[in-house]
């Protein structure tokens, strides 16, 4: 039997695929349905891969930077691994029980504060108005507006949103504890092979490398294992640093606001550090109404307040988010914008938290790709500048 040539090979790979894919929308409800008993099936593993990779953060961290230093002979070099694995279990343990017992308490105070002054924010700006000439004339309109308002039926509703049963971010956490202790099996499957998936972590990049460059050419592999490993480096970076900068703001915040005397210090650490990890949304919805419940107490010091976060917030994104990220996160702004509305309209406040690195993968692979192509054209930067002004001079021209 003679084999296919090149041509008509890949014309039936072609014609392969879109016979699946029309077969796959036309029975879109059995693949539908197939494709979530498939993740309910694999969901353990997944949760497990996932919890492995946080926990492998600080453990690679005790490995290389902390016990190494401590245990120098042969015979205690093999407990290393074993020590900063449950290390990093207890640290991430203690993480969850700190957040589930301190800062979710303190959000929710944050919000039912907020809830129960709103009334009175509104009225305080009102009569800060009238007391400018400049402001005064839009005060009548402010007040007028307010007033046909049911503010009281508008609170309840957002109330019920924050903490009821439609939408409650809060009991979100309560419902995820007893979904947990309803499927104790699935807990306790994730938290076993990610325990194993971290105490064979060598052996499976070993036996990952072998499947791949069985399966693949070479150069192909190549290519995998380059974006696997830059997938990795990114996400890890991007975590790290950005929990520890966070970390910085939320303490910058904490001893700046209790030097200016500010209230709500501890409060607004918290918030502010937690909204970090949501860039531009979160530092911005954590502001307003950080600065609502400041301005109930004193508009003067909601005023410092401001004026003082957008300081803390310049030093740590100019100078200390950029020394802890390096180059791994060099991404243009239009990239983070448009990553974090993709990401966000997707899939959330998740896809808000993962677009970016994501979106820096994709944006170091296309550059590489395109400096490639470049080269193999022989066109330099310095060419693409120059082409580039020339366009923009004809314009100018016509």
């Amino acid at each position: 039997m003679k084999k296919l040539d090149q041509k008509n090979s890949q014309l039936l790979r072609v014609i392969l695929i879109s016979i699946l894919v029309f077969f796959a929308f036309w029975y879109i409800k059995n693949v539908t349905n197939a494709l979530a008993v498939f993740i309910a099936v694999i969901q353990p593993f997944l949760i497990g891969f996932m919890l492995a990779f946080i926990i492998n953060l600080p453990m690679n961290f005790f490995e290389k930077k902390v016990f190494v230093k401590v245990f120098k002979t042969e015979k205690t070099k093999k407990l290393i691994p074993a020590l900063s694995l449950i290390t990093s279990w207890i640290l991430f343990i203690l993480g969850i029980v700190i957040f589930l017992n301190v800062l979710i308490p303190r959000i929710s105070s944050a919000v039912t504060t907020l809830i129960e002054r709103f009334p009175v924010f509104l009225n305080d700006f009102v009569k800060l108005l009238n007391k400018n000439q400049i402001t005064k004339r839009f005060a009548d309109d402010i007040q007028r507006y307010i007033n046909s308002v049911d503010w009281n039926k508008t609170l309840v509703q957002v109330r019920d949103y924050f903490m009821g049963e439609a939408g409650n971010i809060f009991d979100k956490t309560t419902s995820i504890i007893n979904s947990v202790s309803s499927t104790l099996v699935t807990v306790v499957t994730s938290l076993i092979f990610s325990v194993f998936v971290l105490i064979n972590k060598k052996d499976l990049k070993i036996l990952a490398n072998r499947i791949i460059y069985s399966l693949f050419k070479k150069d192909t592999a190549d290519e995998i294992n380059k974006v696997a490993s830059l997938s990795y480096s990114t996400f890890a970076s991007y975590i790290n640093s950005k929990a520890l900068s966070s970390l910085i703001l939320g303490l910058l915040v904490l001893t700046g606001m209790f030097i200016l005397k500010i209230p709500f210090a501890a409060m607004a650490a918290i918030m502010v550090a937690i909204a970090d990890f949501i860039p531009y949304v979160g530092p911005l919805i954590a502001t307003i109404i950080m600065m609502i419940l400041i301005f109930i107490e004193s508009p003067f010091q909601s005023l410092v307040f401001l004026i003082f976060l957008l300081i803390a917030q310049q030093v740590q994104g100019s100078i200390i988010y950029p020394a802890l990220a390096g180059k791994t996160i060099g991404l243009p702004s239009i990239w983070v914008i448009v990553s974090i509305a993709i990401g966000g309209s997707l899939f959330g406040v998740v896809g808000m938290l993962v677009s970016i690195p994501i979106a820096s993968i994709l944006y170091t692979l296309m550059n590489e790709k395109m400096d490639k192509k470049l080269e193999e054209k022989e066109i330099s930067k310095e060419q693409i500048k120059e082409l580039s002004e020339k366009v923009h001079y004809k314009k100018d021209e016509n």
